[in-house]
């Protein structure tokens, strides 16, 4: 049995299997990860095993810097089952002006160590969106660029289309009075006064909503947006640890915030509502055995290549 679990032969079935559950999981699988499948863990304790054991076959010959490869191996593997054992993952739903220290995960909720205050939350775009209208019947069409005081001329319908308003974030005030709800681009939303046999009406159009009126006018008119790819999107937070002084920061996609033992990153905003920012609150105790396996694999490395 040792000699069959420190086999190479071993060794490349698993590393085979595990690199099919790869290329599955990444080009193929649509539903749950394989990385939570009971065998895709054996594999995983497989291989670990399978290391050790060759590993202390070789012990009393073996020079420093294999065994120090091998046990950097063994402890990565180790590591990320301590890491999924241990981790706290959770969402921290927050709302601009709001302060909470509660965190959800599933049906329960943590109480953290500290608050956090949503003090403002911005969306950045890759560049400034613009507004186009489109002009349409059957498979005709035509674009505008959508201009405030602008006039469309479309002479063969007799008709012509002057832009009055355009709105990022259309909304209603208390006397129901369309206007911005945010700076950011949710609810873009144009309004055009369309003249058509000498009569003029004023319609909303808006992007999220592309079918309306389209029964009202003897041609097709659509509001788009060109340009509106959201670049990044950052949370500016107030922190305050139990029994510390509060301090800020910033969470955005790519750039976490680290306190107390904890993480925060920026999962996901709601267009519907420019003051919301959700937030995932992560704390993993297995992350420091991982990165012990990639020092001591990287010290093997750097041992063999002196070599």
């Amino acid at each position: 049995m040792f000699n069959f679990l420190s086999s190479l032969r071993l060794f490349y079935a698993v590393c085979l299997a595990l690199a099919a559950a790869f290329v599955y999981q990444t080009v193929f699988n649509r539903g749950a990860p394989v990385y939570a499948a009971p065998w895709f863990s054996a594999l995983g304790v497989l291989l670990a095993v399978n290391i050790a054991a060759c590993a202390g076959r070789r012990a009393r010959t073996a020079n420093l810097q294999f065994i120090l490869v091998h046990a950097g191996l063994v402890l990565i593997i180790l590591g990320a089952f301590a890491s999924r054992a241990f981790r706290f993952e959770a969402q921290l739903p927050l709302r601009t002006g709001t302060e909470t220290s509660l965190a959800q995960a599933g049906n329960a909720l943590y109480r953290l160590p500290f608050s956090v205050k949503l003090q403002d939350f911005r969306l950045e775009y890759y560049r400034e969106p613009s507004g186009v209208i489109t002009v349409s019947e059957d498979k005709a069409r035509r674009e505008f660029a959508a201009v405030p005081g602008e006039v469309i001329k479309l002479p063969e319908y007799g008709a012509e289309i002057k832009v009055l308003r355009l709105l990022r974030d259309f909304g209603l005030s208390g006397k129901d009075k369309a206007a911005d709800k945010s700076p950011y681009w949710h609810n873009p939303a144009a309004q055009l006064e369309i003249k058509t046999r000498g009569k003029a009406r004023t319609f909303w159009f808006f992007v999220n909503f592309p079918g309306m009126h389209r029964g009202d006018l003897p041609f097709g008119v659509q509001y788009g947006l060109r340009d509106a790819e959201v670049k990044n999107f950052t949370s500016s937070l107030l922190i305050t640890p139990a029994g510390a002084g509060a301090f800020t920061g910033e969470v955005s996609v790519n750039s976490p915030l680290r306190t107390g033992g904890y993480t925060l990153y920026q999962s996901s905003y709601d267009p519907a509502d420019a003051g919301y920012s959700l937030l995932t609150v992560a704390r993993d105790r297995g992350a420091w055995l991982v990165y012990l396996g990639f020092g001591t694999l990287l010290c093997g490395i750097l041992l063999w290549l002196k070599k």
